[in-house]
């Protein structure tokens, strides 16, 4: 389970340090924006399954094939969350901004990313679910380690204890990851906002 997860930090890390800046550009600029989307728009379309195949043929069956297989998987995915959610930014904010003659680094950080934090929370919470599944996709194809590994192992033996229970596993790690982590992580970053309660009928 240890490899299984770093293989999925590290590869969605890599997908989010690429992601983050590529959307915001996309969503700012509208050069880079006609430049980026369609290639974007097409990796989203390209099933997991696929970049697994592609990623071990060029890297083989290395840490690489699994940490690239991840990030060029969930990329697409991030960047769109990220660029889709740049466009909606309240414009009167960055022009705010300007007239007060902030820096480039000071827009990113104080005006475009607090703005960006619903569709960062949501591209990290799809994001994560599809970075387990693609690993594992991975793994099963000749790993010597990892829940794809063991899930044939079971297979292999025709063990269904074996294959379930490592199923349970994946899915209690997932249930951690959501509402430990992630609900922690979106807690913490939207404490600034006001609650607002819907009426209850």
């Amino acid at each position: 389970m240890g490899s299984t997860l770093r293989r999925v930090l590290v590869g969605f890390g890599i997908a989010m340090v690429v992601s983050i800046p590529l959307g915001i550009l996309m969503g700012t600029l509208r050069s880079l924006e006609s430049f980026f989307e369609p290639p974007v728009i097409l990796g989203l379309t390209m099933p997991g399954l696929i970049w697994a195949v592609l990623m071990i043929m060029f890297f083989g069956l290395t840490e690489t094939s699994a940490y690239a297989a991840v990030a060029v998987t969930i990329f697409p995915m991030l960047a769109i969350s990220i660029w889709q959610g740049t466009k909606a930014i309240d414009k009167d904010l960055i022009d705010m901004s300007e007239v007060f003659h902030a820096s480039a680094w000071s827009k990113v950080v104080d005006v475009i990313l607090p703005q960006l934090v619903s569709h960062l929370l949501a591209a990290i919470r799809y994001g994560l679910g599809l970075a387990w599944k693609v690993v594992v996709v991975v793994e099963m194809f000749g790993f010597s380690n990892g829940v794809g590994y063991q899930v044939v192992r079971g297979f292999n033996v025709f063990s269904m204890k074996t294959v379930l229970a490592w199923a349970i596993t994946f899915l209690v790690v997932m249930i951690i990851i959501e509402f430990g982590f992630i609900g922690w992580l979106e807690r913490s970053v939207t404490r600034w906002r006001p609650r607002v309660e819907a009426w209850r009928r």
